[in-house]
This record gives C-alpha cells, structure tokens and sequence, in this order.
C-alpha cells in the first residue's frame, strides 16, 4: 500500500518516503499496467461508493445580474457536482476572497484531505502563483481568466462557438452583425469572439461592423455609449455575452425601430435575447471532473510542463421567431 500511495504521489505518506520510492522505481525502469489500472478501477467501482472529500472548486463571487445571465456558474458547478459524485467524490466549494491571509487556504484545503482543485471563472484576469503551493494539488482550470500558472484547462470552445453564432445569423438575413463587449472580456477569451467574427467578415459572406469594445472593467457597458455605436455602426443584429436586462430594454428602447438590432447573446439564454449559443457549462463541469480524477488517479500534482486544453462545443438557441 505504501508502495501504491508513493507511485500515485498521495499525501497519506511523508514526502520523504515518496520521493524514495519514486527514486527507487524510476531506477527500475517501473511503468504502470494500464490493464491491470482498470482492473483496479472495476474492482473499486463494484464496491459502495463513498464520498471522498478530495476535489474542491475555488471560485470568487459575482454580482447578481452576472450569476444569473445564463446561469452559466450555477449550471458549471451542478456539473462538477454530479459527475464527482458518480466518480465517487465530494465536491468542496470555497470563495478564494475568504482566505486572504498568506497560507491561510494551503492550510484549509490540506486540512480537508483535499487534493484535486478546480478553478472556476475569476472576476478579472488574475495571476494566481502565489495563492498556493500547487505541487500539493492535481488542478484543472476551467477559465482563461487565470492568467498563470498554466493548468490544464477546460472551457467552452469560443472562436467555434461565435463562428456558428454568426452562420446562424446570416441565415436568418442579418448580414451586418456587431460585437459588443468590454475590453476585459474581450481580453479573458483570449480575442477569440472577435477573431472569430472577423473571419467570418471575410470568408462567411457578412458586411464589417467594427466591434463595440469598451474601456472598462466587468462585464457590462455602458447605456449611453453602445447608443451611440449602434447609431454609428448601424448593426442589423449584435452578439454580447453577458448584459444587465433592464440597461439593455433602456438601449433598445431610445432606438427608433429601423435602428433597433436583434440581440442575440454568447451565453444563452438571457430574455432579452431571441437567440444564442447554449455555452454547456454542466458538460464543461462534467470533463473538468474526468480530468482531475485522472490526475489523481495517476499521481499528477503541480504546474504542468505543457498544459493541455479541452474546449467544449456550444450549440444554438433560439426563443422563437426572430424579431425584426
């Protein structure tokens, strides 16, 4: 047992008897049987699962209308749930602006018995190296907003996602289709949006907009100047990821109706929008989970060399018939 707990870097033995013999095993030449793993796993399975609190999503809290527009936290964390209860795990949820102090959530998290981590969407774009010791933790990411160190990472597949956002736009006639963000989510998704909608400016048989990016931090813009874009610009149909409803209807509401666009949003559903692309953030939850049971099956903890990145498909919604 000893043995197995040292090969898969458990933290049930002291740091000295790991490194001894994973020392010891590298010399002869030890590579695990892939058989006789998923032997051990159908052997485990047969048994009663019980809960192990050993993964633990870090998240930071967001303002209500940002929680609520496509309720995509909320259904993120019921994906992380479900699926580390049917691998056989508890999951620990815990705000990372409780624990300020210097060591204060290596303490609580090794407390816990807690291994595997998974960070979800932060406020802003953030550097988080020194928040932890992380060769302590098998950790996944499921946002860009953590900007280092660089973990494997699952997240919605952008740049895919706006692609088919504005195929399913021009075939329902728009043709000049507007971008409108904050240059703080413009910058979190890596300018994967607007990359993507300029391609298909180019390639997919729509007319230039010049995206709506505004100076600021958060998610939301301001009323008054997407007014005077939309008056500028002159969009048929514009795609934003996350709005306040109520500041929206006031923008749409000043517009005269033949400049009044059809809103589509990036993170279905919202009400305001009559269609979108469904991000799957339960899926992304789901294969977040896979990712970090696999690591700690496997002994992985710490900064990888190379990190990988699984992105998820999204798929378009629609309300109904399209306003015009």
């Amino acid at each position: 047992m000893t043995v197995s707990l040292a090969l898969r870097n458990s933290l049930e033995i002291s740091a000295t008897t790991r490194r001894r013999l994973q020392r010891l095993a590298e010399r002869r030449g030890y590579r695990p049987d892939p058989t006789v793993i998923k032997l051990m796993h159908h052997l485990r399975a047969r048994q009663p699962a019980r809960p192990k609190a050993s993964i633990c999503a870090l998240q930071q809290l967001w303002a209500l209308d940002v929680k609520e527009a496509g309720n995509f936290l909320a259904r993120l964390k019921q994906g992380l749930k479900d699926r580390a209860e049917a691998l056989g795990f508890h999951l620990n949820v815990l705000d990372l602006d409780e624990f300020p102090a210097p060591g204060q959530l290596q303490r609580v998290l090794l407390n816990r018995g807690i291994e595997g981590l998974v960070l979800l969407p932060l406020r802003s774009p953030c550097d988080l190296t020194d928040r932890l010791d992380w060769g302590s933790f098998a950790t996944v990411s499921t946002t860009p907003s953590v900007t280092a160190p660089h973990f494997h990472c699952v997240m919605p597949h952008h740049f895919a996602n706006m692609l088919e956002a504005c195929a399913r736009l021009r075939g329902s006639g728009f043709r000049r289709i507007g971008l409108a963000l904050t240059q703080q989510w413009e910058q979190r998704v890596k300018h994967r949006w607007s990359g993507a909608l300029a391609w298909h400016n180019v390639y997919g048989g729509t007319t230039p907009v010049p995206p709506f990016i505004e100076p600021h931090a958060g998610p939301s813009f301001t009323p008054v100047a997407l007014i005077k874009w939309i008056k500028r610009e002159r969009p048929d149909a514009i795609l934003c990821a996350y709005f306040d409803r109520a500041a929206l209807m006031t923008v749409l509401d000043s517009l005269p109706a033949r400049l009044r666009p059809a809103v589509a949003t990036l993170n279905w559903p919202n009400p305001t929008a009559f269609a979108g692309i469904d991000q799957r953030p339960e899926r992304i939850g789901e294969v977040a989970i896979e990712v970090v049971a696999g690591m700690l099956m496997r002994g992985e903890k710490g900064v990888p060399a190379l990190a990988n990145t699984t992105m998820v498909d999204g798929f378009w919604q629609t309300a109904g018939r399209t306003p015009r």
